[in-house]
C-alpha cells in the first residue's frame, strides 16, 4: 500500500502509510469511549503519584481530545522504538534506507543486517529498551504535570503503553524484535538459516496460541496481530533458506545472455507478430544499446486492434526494470527484483546491457538447488520454488 515521507530524522527518511492514516482516527475513537478511559484511570492512578479524576476526563469533547492524544503519543512511542532499532544498527555500519509507520506499528528498512547473532541480539534489543526509556520519562512527567489534568492522564496512558509496547515486542514471534531475540540466541550454536526455521516455528505457534486468546476474549484487532504474526513468521523463514540457498552465486551464473529486444519504433502490430512466432511474451526495449523499458503483452491489450500498426512499444511500455552488474550477489538481485514487484533485472556491465535475469530463472535455479539436496544444513520444503 501507499506510503508517503513526512520528514527525516538524523537523515532516516520517515513514511507514513495510507493505513495508519485510516487506523489512527478509529484508535483515536476507541481509546476515547467510556470503558477504555475507566480502564486507563484506574491504571494510571495505580502508578502515578496525582489521581485522575475520571469525571474530568470523561466530560464533554475531553474524551476526544484524550483519544487523539493518545493515539498520536502512541505513534511518536513507536517512532522512537524504530530508531532506537536504526541507531543500534547504525553503530555496525548498516544502511537505513527508511523506516515506516503503518497500521501494526513500526518497521525499520536495514540494509544487508549482518548475519552475527551478537549484532542482532544488539539491534533488537535496543528497540524495547528505547519504549522503556519512553516510558519512563513519561512516568517521571507525573510528577511534575498539574494535577487533575487531561495532560496527566495521556502522560500516564503513555508511559504504560510504552512498557506494555516493550514486553509485547518481546514475545518470541517473528516480526516482533522477541523473535529476533530468540534467533540471535539459536545462532550461537547453530547455521543462521536453521535458527531462523527454529524461530519462526515457535513464532508460528504463539501466533496460534495468541489468536485462540483473541477469538475467546473476542480481540477482532489481536487477531489481525496473530495473523500477520503468523504469516511473517513464514514469511522470514522462507526468505532466509533463499538467501542460503543462493549464498555464493552471482548474477552472471544464473543470468540469461540470450535476450530478445525490441527498439521503440516496434509497432505494436510488430510486436505481436513475434510473440506468436518467439512464443516471448517480454521484451526490454533497446534504444541506442540502453534499455529504456519493458514492453509485455499485458501493456499492449489495450490498444485497439485497429491502432496497432500505428502505435509503437515507446507508447505503451512499462518502466525500465532495476539494473544490477554481473558480479552482484543473486539474493541481491532477487530482493532487487520483488521490492520493485517486477519480475526481471537487468544486467548492466560498464554501462552495457548485457543479459537479464527474470523470476523464471530464479525459479529454475531453485528447483536445480533443491535436487542437490539441502546445504549448510538447511532443511528446502517441499515445492520452494
Amino acid at each position: 500500500m501507499r506510503s508517503f515521507e513526512i520528514g527525516r530524522i538524523t537523515g532516516i527518511p520517515i513514511r507514513l502509510n495510507i493505513t495508519l492514516v485510516v487506523f489512527l482516527p478509529l484508535l483515536a475513537w476507541l481509546i476515547s469511549r467510556d470503558a477504555q478511559l475507566a480502564f486507563y484511570a484506574d491504571v494510571v492512578n495505580a502508578i502515578s503519584p496525582q489521581a485522575v479524576d475520571l469525571a474530568v476526563i470523561s466530560s464533554g469533547s475531553t474524551p476526544i481530545l484524550v483519544g487523539v492524544g493518545t493515539a498520536l503519543g502512541l505513534f511518536v512511542g513507536v517512532l522512537l522504538h524504530e530508531l532506537g532499532h536504526s541507531w543500534a544498527a547504525r553503530r555496525y555500519g548498516v544502511t537505513i534506507s527508511s523506516i515506516t509507520l503503518w497500521i501494526f506499528g513500526g518497521m525499520a528498512h536495514m540494509e544487508n543486517l549482518p548475519e552475527d547473532w551478537d549484532v542482532e541480539l544488539y539491534v533488537a534489543l535496543a528497540g524495547p529498551a528505547m519504549s522503556v526509556l519512553v516510558g519512563a520519562v513519561c512516568y517521571a512527567l507525573l510528577f511534575v504535570v498539574p494535577a487533575q489534568s487531561t495532560v496527566l492522564f495521556v502522560v500516564g496512558c503513555l508511559a504504560v503503553i510504552n512498557v506494555t509496547l516493550a514486553i509485547f515486542n518481546l514475545i518470541p514471534a517473528f516480526p516482533m524484535d522477541g523473535g529476533r531475540v530468540l534467533r540471535a540466541l539459536l545462532a550461537r550454536s547453530r547455521p543462521y538459516a536453521e535458527a531462523t526455521q527454529t524461530a519462526a516455528s515457535v513464532g508460528k505457534l504463539m501466533a496460534i496460541l495468541m489468536a485462540a486468546f483473541a477469538v475467546f476474549a473476542f480481540a477482532p484487532l489481536l487477531l489481525l496481530v496473530a495473523m500477520f504474526v503468523y504469516v511473517a513468521a513464514g514469511a522470514e523463514s522462507r526468505t532466509t533458506v533463499l538467501r542460503e540457498l543462493l549464498r555464493g552465486m552471482t548474477v552472471r551464473e544464473m543470468m540469461s545472455t540470450d535476450v530478445r529486444t525490441v527498439t521503440p519504433e516496434t509497432t505494436v502490430a510488430e510486436f505481436l507478430d513475434r510473440v506468436v512466432t518467439e512464443r516471448t511474451t517480454a521484451y526490454p526495449v533497446m534504444d541506442r544499446g540502453t534499455v529504456t523499458g519493458v514492453v509485455t503483452l499485458g501493456s499492449v491489450r489495450q490498444v485497439d486492434p485497429e491502432a496497432r500498426a500505428n502505435t509503437t512499444v515507446a507508447d505503451v511500455m512499462g518502466a525500465a526494470p532495476p539494473a544490477v552488474d554481473p558480479g552482484a550477489d543473486a539474493f541481491e538481485a532477487l530482493a532487487a527484483m520483488s521490492a520493485t514487484k517486477g519480475d526481471r533485472v537487468l544486467v548492466v556491465e560498464d554501462g552495457r546491457f548485457v543479459g537479464q535475469l527474470t523470476a523464471s530463472d530464479f525459479t529454475t535455479a531453485i528447483e536445480v538447488l533443491q535436487g542437490l539436496g539441502p546445504r549448510r544444513g538447511v532443511d528446502l520444503p517441499d515445492g520452494y520454488a
